[in-house]
């Protein structure tokens, strides 16, 4: 940034002047003489913000006669021009920066925010902030004029995968975001919310309450940002139709799809959308309806043939549509149903706005090409590839983020709605996912006009508070180390090395030795700089995610050890050396084994830290099962030992080794598919899934599981 200064978001304009501004402790903090709440919340914000940084304690002072020297002004435009004069402040009010654009002034004397709206006097009440948090109480005289490209900037955060958050957490991220000018925000929901008239559903799973959601819509509402409901209403629904009061609305066994077919089908969303609708506040209501995999092809087999798969989709969505409406909601939705079947773009209500997704980088995103087209209104979607690995992948995310955001403000889109999904469990940890959400905040409020690196800078000054840098390079090559190829999902996943079978899994034969080094010393440099991190909920999230990539780097590297080893001895006879290092292979397996439980009650520690226990057990389970497998492993080897030892051969293919149905993550994925195929057959699944499969299935050598 100019002369050194960083923001976050990057302001569109800032030029420097001479002189600073010193506040002390006779500093007028000033509003006009009928200022709003809205206003008076901002005055606030700033308020603490300096008392915090500072140690002033500034009175806000509500005025029609304000000072013209050592005060700070928030001025809103029209309302606050009869006591804040644009002539006598020498400022010019009509600069046109919109409902959510605003004006920062600093000179020697005083320092003015001026904005025509409230969004846009917050939103420069946060660059003030970050202003003092970057220079202390001397601020260098400068002007900012700045509004954002893409009028709506939201996160969609997954709390349908087993996490839910707690309300303290959720009100802590949404100022946050806010603070960083999101002004959206979605909680991805299938069955996670207590519904009075169907109890059933989200029972034991942590649900938010309808007190719940009032309370974080008021917190929303304070700081701008507005909560956007958020309920699947055709695909994803296996915890709901796995319940037996309503598995007969299942399209198929498989459990995913609600029947298009039965009406009784919409009247349970009807009374969903009744219980869950009143508390939000918003208009809008995103309805899902993405990836209905098995849609048509049970309760719906007939309609199908009568009118084509498509049309199947498109008449749910009309319901939803209608019931939407019934409720007082505008319908919002996924987009990805049109990769399939672009020709029924014109026939859905003009009035829904679609929301088309993808998480990878690519060089263009022309998804946007068909719905720009269509005049149909439309957000980017991009996520924070933070799910399916114990940490982001950053490189991945930093790409995709851009272009998408790139792509879309070029096609006309409204908005990004940023996603952070939980699939596998939600084991990964929230407080790790801070860079892509900064960062889509970022390429939202600028167009993705911000190069990496200033944005690091940025990045690691205000929100880590660390200046020197060191801390986001050390992320940044920690993720860098997380998807280093397009097949990372097979090849190095570090939720997979954790979570694999010890002996059985596939990485230890797949993934790159130097990558797994790689990843392993990116790990390790993370430790001695945990004591610049100013959060103490990331610093400690982040020494226990660091702690568990590097035993799943050990433990990939053990198991190729162990497969070695037994190579060598099958051809060789017994000897003391070979016995010796039967034993150290031995002792280092039980070492690690005897890690787990110690991993596992810190896991526990850090997911109650900031989630509700809900559906832990899940991922309790699964390191349940993975310290079973390790007992398994080492009886084996111990027998293998043995029969060294004895001179009666080793088993160097592991033929012996029964490692039953054990399946973890994509390997799980791989059998519920296997099952939908066995259900509707391959060539019913969308060409995408077709190919996704195609790519895991060939790629892995994991033991069959379906």
């Amino acid at each position: 940034m100019t002369d050194g200064l960083v923001f976050l978001p990057r302001p569109a304009r800032v030029t420097t002047g001479e002189g600073a501004f010193v506040l002390d402790a006779g500093t007028r903090l000033q509003v006009g003489p009928e200022p709003s709440e809205a206003t008076l919340h901002s005055a606030r914000g700033l308020q603490a913000a300096l008392a915090d940084l500072t140690g002033l304690a500034l009175d806000i002072v509500p005025t029609a006669d304000p000072a013209y020297v050592n005060a700070v002004s928030l001025v809103l435009v029209g309302r606050d021009e009869a006591a804040f004069p644009a002539a006598t402040f020498g400022r010019d009010w009509s600069s046109d920066l919109g409902a959510q654009g605003y004006a920062l002034r600093v000179t020697s004397d005083e320092a003015t925010v001026a904005a025509e709206g409230e969004a846009g006097l917050f939103y420069g009440v946060q660059t003030l902030i970050q202003l003092a948090r970057s220079t202390g109480r001397l601020w260098p005289a400068l002007a900012i004029d700045d509004r954002p490209v893409l009028p709506v900037r939201g996160l969609m955060l997954d709390v349908s995968r087993m996490k839910v958050p707690t309300l303290a957490t959720l009100t802590e991220l949404v100022r946050t975001l806010a603070h960083n000018k999101y002004n959206q925000f979605q909680l991805y929901t299938e069955h996670t919310f207590r519904f009075p008239r169907h109890p059933a559903i989200g029972t034991d799973a942590g649900s938010l309450s309808g007190d719940d959601i009032l309370a974080l819509d008021a917190v929303c509402r304070a700081h701008h940002v507005e909560l956007v409901p958020n309920l699947q209403s055709l695909g994803h629904h296996r915890a709901t139709l796995g319940l037996p009061a309503y598995e007969h609305l299942a399209e198929t066994p498989w459990k995913w799809s609600l029947a298009t077919a039965r009406e009784e089908t919409f009247a349970l969303l009807d009374e969903l959308y009744g219980d869950m609708l009143p508390a939000f506040s918003s208009r809008w209501l995103n309805v899902g309806a993405d990836e209905p995999w098995d849609m048509g092809h049970g309760q719906s087999a007939q309609m199908t043939q009568e009118i084509g798969l498509g049309r199947v989709y498109l008449h749910h969505v009309k319901r939803l549509h209608e019931l939407a409406a019934k409720h007082g909601r505008r319908t919002m939705m996924w987009a990805d149903m049109f990769w399939h079947h672009p020709d029924l773009i014109p026939e859905f209500p003009e009035d829904i706005l679609l929301l088309d997704w993808w998480y990878e980088r690519k060089d263009r995103h022309d998804t946007v090409d068909p719905i720009a087209k269509s005049g149909r209104r439309f957000y980017v979607c991009p996520g924070t590839s933070s799910w399916t690995a114990l940490f982001p992948r950053l490189e991945n995310a930093i790409a995709n983020i851009r272009t998408f955001v790139r792509d879309g403000v070029e096609a006309g889109a409204e908005g990004m709605l940023l996603t952070d999904w939980g699939d596998g469990g939600h084991y990964q940890l929230l407080s790790h996912s801070w860079y892509p959400y900064l960062w889509g905040a970022e390429c939202a409020w600028t167009g993705s006009a911000t190069e990496s690196d200033e944005f690091d800078r940025a990045f690691d000054r205000l929100f880590l508070a660390d200046g020197a840098g060191t801390v986001t390079a050390a992320l940044r090559r920690l993720g860098a180390t997380m998807q280093t190829d397009p097949s990372w999902m097979v090849t190095w996943n570090s939720a997979m090395a954790l979570f694999e079978e010890p002996l059985a899994g596939p990485l230890a034969p797949t993934a790159s030795p130097e990558i797994i080094a790689e990843s392993r010393a990116a790990v390790e440099a993370i430790f001695p700089l945990l004591d610049r991190v100013r959060d103490p909920g990331i610093r400690h999230d982040l020494g226990f995610t660091a702690w568990q990539i590097r035993f799943a780097t050990e433990k990939v590297e053990l198991a190729r050890s162990v497969r070695a080893l037994l190579g060598e001895l099958a051809a060789a006879p017994a000897t003391d050396e070979g016995r010796a290092r039967f034993d150290a292979l031995l002792a280092t397996l039980r070492r690690h084994r005897d890690a787990l439980p110690a991993m596992v009650r810190e896991f526990e520690q850090r997911w109650l830290a900031h989630a509700r226990r809900g559906e832990i057990q899940v991922n309790l389970d699964r390191f349940a099962k993975l310290i079973a497998r390790y007992d398994a492993a080492l009886a084996w080897l111990e027998g293998q030992r043995a029969a060294y030892a004895a001179g009666t051969g080793v088993d160097s293919d592991l033929t012996t080794y029964d490692h039953g149905d054990y399946a973890v993550l994509y390997q799980e994925s791989i059998h519920n598919v296997r099952h939908l195929i066995d259900i509707i057959g391959s060539g019913a699944l969308p060409p995408d899934i077709q190919a996704w499969f195609s790519s895991l299935e060939g790629a892995t050598t994991a033991p069959a599981v379906g």
